[in-house]
């Protein structure tokens, strides 16, 4: 039987072999003005849960046997789907014919605002979109920080990919994110499921399905079956299964800030579900559009302090990425807050352990905005980026990754791959 050191040595030659055909530096030689000695992860503070993290990012990148889950925390970057799909298609590059899960996703079509372009969703119903970054509403929001609702008494909602490959939209378990009380019509999956289990939690407001089989498609219904219920709410949709790889939640809306998210009471009893090992967190933009006095820095640490202390009771071992802000403008000036999420985002690493990616200094700095949306990475507003952006940004971000699960694995086993 071959040891230990002698099979990661084999499997870590596959890996090279294969990463080797994922090179981005060509990136560089397209963009000159990036700082690519900026595109690696800095880890901070203790690194137990770091390691832990790595250690199971081996298994399944060496030998295509685990299981992760990773949950990305943002706004519109996240919503507009390119950033965290990249990422997601990117880390499972280096062990090939694994896929994981869709993980958590949003119907954004249902809400009337944009979508990320490799799913679907349709509905008989008219719906109306609800979102805690918007201070006049109110409402009992889940986990991703926006809901939508709908009076209509009976209906269906149907999901579906659109991306080509389907093996990366796939699921035998399904999770609706819905209050579960006497006022919310009950809904129930399509007769052409055949459901094994149902589980309901009702404090977090979830209705499970577990399918016998993998399938490829969402289809459920709703109808009034009370005289007390007069509305459905869906706060989100998990979509999970079985196979080895990595399960990847987008949980991004439109405007979304640290705020919005301690805002949002079923944050707490929901986020168990997402079983997350791995936390990215590009959570600031937002925090961070106003003058210098109006941006609270200690409450916008405070705030994520709620977020990772509750993430970290359901999993003391969940690894944390800080993603810095991009350089933007606020008030057709560049933002010196950028500089300040920069510091916190450090500090914050150092508190809980964990490690920075300084996208802020791999665009360029203080005023790189108007030198990307000039190269057609970013567009006009001096905040987003255009769908080639964020595939910079994406590929920036998984050879930062890729660069220290290689560091990991040599300090690991630091024996030769040939004798």
């Amino acid at each position: 039987m071959l040891n230990k050191a002698l099979l990661v040595s084999l499997c870590l030659f596959h890996v090279l072999l294969i990463s080797g055909q994922q090179k981005l530096s060509d990136i560089e030689h397209k963009y000159p003005f990036l700082q690519s000695q900026n595109a690696y992860l800095v880890h901070y503070g203790d690194s137990t849960a770091s390691m832990h993290f790595m250690e199971r990012f081996a298994q399944l990148n060496l030998c295509g046997t685990e299981r992760l889950s990773i949950a990305h925390f943002g706004g519109s970057h996240v919503q507009a789907g390119t950033l965290s799909r990249n990422i997601w298609r990117n880390l499972q590059t280096l062990y090939p014919s694994v896929y994981g899960a869709p993980g958590f996703v949003f119907p954004f079509h249902l809400a009337k605002t944009n979508n990320p372009a490799h799913y679907q969703t349709e509905s008989s119903a008219e719906f109306t979109s609800i979102r805690a970054a918007r201070p006049s509403e109110n409402a009992r929001w889940g986990m991703s920080a926006i809901t939508i609702f709908t009076h209509d008494t009976a209906g269906y909602v149907r999901m579906f990919n659109r991306d080509a490959d389907t093996n990366y939209w796939s699921f035998n378990r399904v999770k609706i994110y819905t209050p579960v009380c006497d006022s919310v019509f009950p809904i129930y999956p399509d007769s052409s499921y055949n459901v094994i289990a149902t589980n309901v939690d009702s404090v977090a407001g979830m209705v499970e399905w577990v399918l016998d089989a993998n399938y490829t498609e969402l289809l459920f219904h709703w109808n009034k079956t009370d005289s007390l219920q007069h509305v459905l709410y869906i706060d989100g949709i998990q979509l999970d299964n079985s196979e080895p790889g990595i399960t990847y939640h987008a949980m991004g809306a439109n405007g979304n800030s640290t705020k919005s998210l301690v805002r949002s009471e079923a944050f707490w009893p929901q986020i168990k579900y997402l079983n997350a090992d791995l936390a990215i967190f590009g959570v600031g933009i937002n925090d961070a559009h106003k003058s210098k006095v109006g941006f609270d820095v200690i409450e916008y640490k405070n705030n994520y302090r709620k977020i990772i202390d509750t993430l970290r009771a359901h999993n003391p071992n969940i690894a944390l990425i800080f993603m810095t802000n991009n350089d933007s403008y606020y008030k057709g000036s560049p933002n010196p807050n950028a500089l300040r999420v920069q510091k916190a985002m450090q500090h914050l690493a150092t508190e809980y352990g964990g490690w920075v990616f300084d996208l802020f200094s791999y665009m360029g700095g203080m005023n790189a905005s108007q030198v990307w949306h000039r190269h057609g990475l970013g567009k006009r507003d001096k905040i987003h980026f255009t769908p080639e952006g964020y595939r910079v940004h994406a590929d920036a971000m998984h050879q930062a990754i890729k660069h220290a699960f290689f560091d990991y694995l040599h300090k690991t086993y630091p024996q030769p791959l040939i004798e």
